[in-house]
């Protein structure tokens, strides 16, 4: 019987503890827990075979919310609360594997933390935040092969 892999085993943590995980990141802003969970995330989706551009998809339209947000943050707001469902689709349109529906059991939870803060100015902090740690995603996604 082969051994798991730390990051099998954050996927197959129960969603409380990889709850915990994410919240750090996004509420709390531990930049220590961002790149160790990104590396564990970056290095599964790139052994499922998770391809660049299937990334970028999500990721481009997540950048431009970011550099719209100081200008209109209430419509980047909106837009960062519908790039929920384009998760969900992005994944369900996913033809081999499972990469892309576990980066939306990441992405989905630490989206929902940026809606659940208080005011404008703390979702823009959070929505960083998140920019930050699905960019450390894409980096590691690379460094560990992905296509």
């Amino acid at each position: 019987m082969r051994s798991q892999s730390s990051s099998e085993k954050q996927q197959m943590a129960p969603t409380s503890e990889r709850d915990k995980t994410i919240r750090r990141i996004i509420v709390e802003g531990d930049p220590e827990t961002l790149v160790k969970y990104a590396q564990e995330i970056g290095a599964d989706i790139a052994q499922k075979r998770v391809t660049t551009s299937q990334i970028r998809n999500v990721f481009g339209t997540a950048r431009q919310i970011q550099l719209r947000w100081p200008i209109d943050p209430e419509s980047a707001y909106r837009e960062a609360v519908l790039l929920r469902p384009k998760l969900s689709y992005f994944a369900r349109r996913e033809r081999e594997g499972r990469g892309m529906e576990d980066l939306r059991e990441v992405l989905d939870p630490a989206l929902a933390m940026v809606s659940e803060a208080k005011d404008e100015k703390e979702r823009e902090a959070r929505f960083n935040r998140f920019m930050d740690f699905f960019e450390a995603i894409v980096a590691f996604h690379k460094a560990y092969g992905g296509n």
